[in-house]
């Protein structure tokens, strides 16, 4: 009986320190080396051992695991990674870290405490957008938003393209460090943190200085717009704004011509919005004009693509906007729209305050806009808001900086 009784305390005893060992493991750890020789590498991803025996990365499980009590080996299996595959020798294991051997390989993480990690992110300064300064290529932009409690998306636009990227990021003020877990070119990984402060973000990544602008929300109202092509016809197809042209305060390409014969150039600012952000990318755009009443004539370039004759893409021209001055065209600079009179405003803007008439327009590509067109200067936009939803959607305005008169 006596013998019976240590038995089982003995059993007991090794259950007990079995399932301390488990409850070790479990949780979430920091892969920061993996060695083989002399080759070091700081992969810096992380792994979750969860209670029920899964191994989880990136939300995704890839294996599961188990701990052999008898050696003191973490046994890894998995059919889509050989990476999380195969018996571990256990080296240290404490509260705070991990190591073992698998082959020839020397594995070593750090114990995650992400309730620490949330509250340490809070606290960072990194909450928010930033613009990164120091891009190599100049016809490239990259903006990271850095999201509660650990989320964070990279924006990367170039001509004609733009792309998105997300992932995981932390911040362990013990080691004054950002980690961004992800392929991302020159912040992916572990980053020093250099200085931080309301308007400017410095980071050191493997040697590297790197610098971000901070990008606050815009003070404006986003206003997007919600109407359809289809609200511009009746059950039975019928347009429905047939009379819409008498409401426009301006249509008459002579009049039109005239209002621009002391004008050179129209300059605009142009913002685009940044996809999941508040934050706007704005440039000056030049419209040039020609006004010519002695052989009536007018040209006013049109700049409603997002660029203009001085920074033109590659390979691409200015769409050609000579007015007919026999006919015109009902509703410059757009052509074949749909649109409809919704009211009128004083708005005031960089270039004055005006009032204006107020049009909703729905483009033949999906595109909607809001167009305030100033009543007493024909051919004259005061704002034009352009917005376009789904996967290759954006959101634009372009707003009148200022009237560049001949000299």
């Amino acid at each position: 009986m006596k013998k019976a009784i240590l038995l089982l305390i003995a059993v007991l005893a090794f259950v007990s320190v079995n399932k301390a060992q488990e409850n070790k493991i479990n949780g979430s750890w920091l892969v920061e080396k993996i060695e083989v020789g002399d080759n070091v590498h700081e992969p810096f991803f992380i792994l979750n051992f969860t209670k029920d025996g899964s191994i989880v990365t990136s939300d995704i499980n890839v294996g599961t695991w188990k701990h052999n009590p008898n050696s003191d080996r973490l046994i890894m299996k998995s059919e889509m990674d050989k990476d999380f595959r195969g018996e571990c020798k256990i080296i240290t294991l404490n509260k705070k870290q991990l190591v073992f051997e698998k082959g020839d390989q020397k594995w070593s993480f750090s114990k995650l405490n992400l309730g620490e990690i949330m509250q340490q992110n809070e606290e960072s300064g990194f909450i928010g957008t930033w613009e990164l300064q120091n891009e190599t290529n100049s016809d490239v932009s990259r903006w990271i938003t850095f999201d509660l409690p650990n989320q964070y998306t990279i924006i990367e636009k170039s001509s004609g393209m733009e792309s998105k990227n997300s992932g995981d990021w932390m911040f362990k003020k013990e080691e004054n460090a950002l980690y961004v877990f992800g392929r991302i070119e020159g912040i992916g990984g572990k980053s020093k943190l250099i200085n931080i402060n309301e308007s400017e973000l410095k980071l050191e990544n493997s040697g590297s200085l790197i610098t971000f602008k901070k990008e606050h929300k815009s003070t404006g109202n986003i206003e997007r717009l919600s109407f359809t092509e289809a609200d511009f016809y009746s059950g039975n197809g019928d347009y429905k704004y047939d009379g819409e042209e008498g409401k426009l305060p301006w249509n008459d390409p002579i009049e039109m011509m005239m209002s621009f014969i002391n004008t050179r150039q129209l300059e605009y600012n142009f913002s685009s919005l940044v996809e999941d952000t508040e934050v706007f990318e704005t440039k000056q755009l030049l419209a040039d004009v020609n006004a010519n009443k002695e052989n009536p004539s007018l040209s006013v370039d049109y700049i409603f693509y997002g660029y203009d004759r001085y920074n033109l893409p590659d390979d691409t021209e200015l769409p050609p906007n000579n007015l007919d001055m026999s006919y015109g065209n009902q509703f410059f600079p757009l052509k074949e729209n749909s649109f409809r009179v919704v009211g009128e405003e004083e708005i005031t803007i960089p270039s004055g305050t005006y009032q204006c008439t107020i049009v909703e327009s729905a483009g033949t590509s999906e595109e909607r806009y809001k167009l305030w067109m100033i009543n007493e200067k024909p051919g004259v936009y005061a704002r034009i808001i352009e917005d376009k939803e789904g996967t290759f959607g954006h959101y634009y305005v372009y707003e009148l900086k200022s009237i560049i008169l001949n000299n």
